[in-house]
């Protein structure tokens, strides 16, 4: 029911902005308007299968151009709704009034593309109990390479994440998306990392390819971890398979039956060591708590990546961003390395994460 009404939703959007932009400027004939509109509309739902089958510059072309007009049709809906508003109070000059928001809407579009670009580090100090040094941690997340981020970007990330000299590199999912992260010499950077990695895949990883994904991971020296436990720097690390909390949650992004509560108390949680959970989503920490976490690493959520799209996202996950105690149980998200369709960042940034765990004193 959620799908249906969010389709009616994207749907009507694309049936309302042409209508109303061309009754404000005045337009005789809106038929390209609305062909424009409508191609956008359908290309959002054709551009995922085409880039988890398909390897080539076109259909990269595609992704970037279908992934802009997105983010720029998300501004454009916002200033209109802002204009509807005020039109309601105040009656605004039609044409002037629609040149100003495209106009608008293609500022903040080209700001948000520039904003995207760059890679920030962000840096935060935990406590944790039963530690017995100082332990640095970088955390990777969501870098999505593929059709809008390739191996160079992979290099930069790198070689930031080496000059950290952390104790090890965790990967908390969604490295990949699309078939093009699956060329042969896409992951080889990953072997210039002077930290043992570890990597728990997220759903893009499942939809290009998982098999395949992983394969390339380990002949690069990384550690993928798949609903296991390993000991490292006096640290119990647990990686999980990505997974919803438990049955009575509904994920649209859903890749397997297991859930967070059912396969914890398979897992070997016994001892004293400080146990730190990897996985994507940002779910689950009631359980993890329960079984003693007293860290979880994830990502997925971008952040919002794009505001608005960042309030609504804290509607849609129980964290966002940051750093949040639940019970005793941190929980850390990063906001990604990279960016999902649109190459677009508007009060979010690319970060790696470094995590320095001190010693409870």
């Amino acid at each position: 029911m959620k799908i249906i009404l969010q389709l009616l939703l994207i749907a009507g959007i694309n049936i309302y902005l042409p209508w109303r932009l061309g009754n404000l400027l005045s337009m005789q004939n809106k038929k390209w308007l609305y062909v424009l509109f409508a191609a956008g509309f359908v290309s959002a739902f054709v551009i995922m299968p085409l880039i988890t089958r398909f390897d080539n510059i076109l259909v990269s072309l595609y992704y970037n151009l279908v992934s802009a007009w997105l983010g720029g049709l998300l501004y454009l809906t916002c200033f209109m709704v802002v204009f509807e508003i005020t039109n309601l109070i105040y009656k605004m000059p039609a044409v002037k009034s629609a040149i100003t928001i495209i106009i608008t809407a293609i500022v903040v579009s080209v700001f948000s593309l520039f904003n995207a670009v760059s890679l920030q580090t962000a840096n935060v100090t935990i406590p944790v109990r039963n530690l017995e040094h100082e332990v640095r941690i970088v955390q990777i997340s969501d870098i999505h390479l593929g059709p809008a981020r390739g191996k160079n970007y992979l290099e930069i990330i790198v070689r930031r994440t080496n000059e950290l000299q952390p104790d090890f590199v965790v990967i908390t999912g969604d490295i990949a998306d699309g078939k093009s992260a699956l060329t042969k010499n896409m992951f080889t950077p990953l072997k210039d990392l002077q930290a043992p990695a570890y990597f728990v895949y997220g759903n893009h990883d499942v939809y290009i390819g998982l098999d395949k994904l992983i394969k390339q991971l380990e002949e690069n020296n990384v550690k993928v971890m798949q609903n296991e436990v390993l000991v490292t720097k006096g640290i119990k690390l647990i990686g999980l398979n990505y997974m919803k909390a438990d049955d009575s949650v509904y994920d649209p992004h859903q890749v397997t039956d297991e859930t967070i509560k059912d396969t914890l108390p398979l897992l070997d949680l016994s001892g004293e060591f400080p146990k730190i959970v990897l996985h994507h989503g940002p779910w689950g920490v009631e359980y993890m708590n329960e079984h003693g976490v007293d860290l979880v690493l994830a990502g997925h959520t971008h952040g919002g990546q794009i505001f608005p799209a960042s309030l609504i996202a804290k509607l849609a996950f129980p964290y966002t961003k940051g750093l949040t105690d639940y019970k005793g149980t941190y929980i850390y998200i990063s906001q990604g390395a990279g960016t999902f369709l649109p190459r677009m960042r508007l009060g979010t940034k690319n970060e790696i994460n470094l995590i320095t765990l001190e010693p409870v004193k």
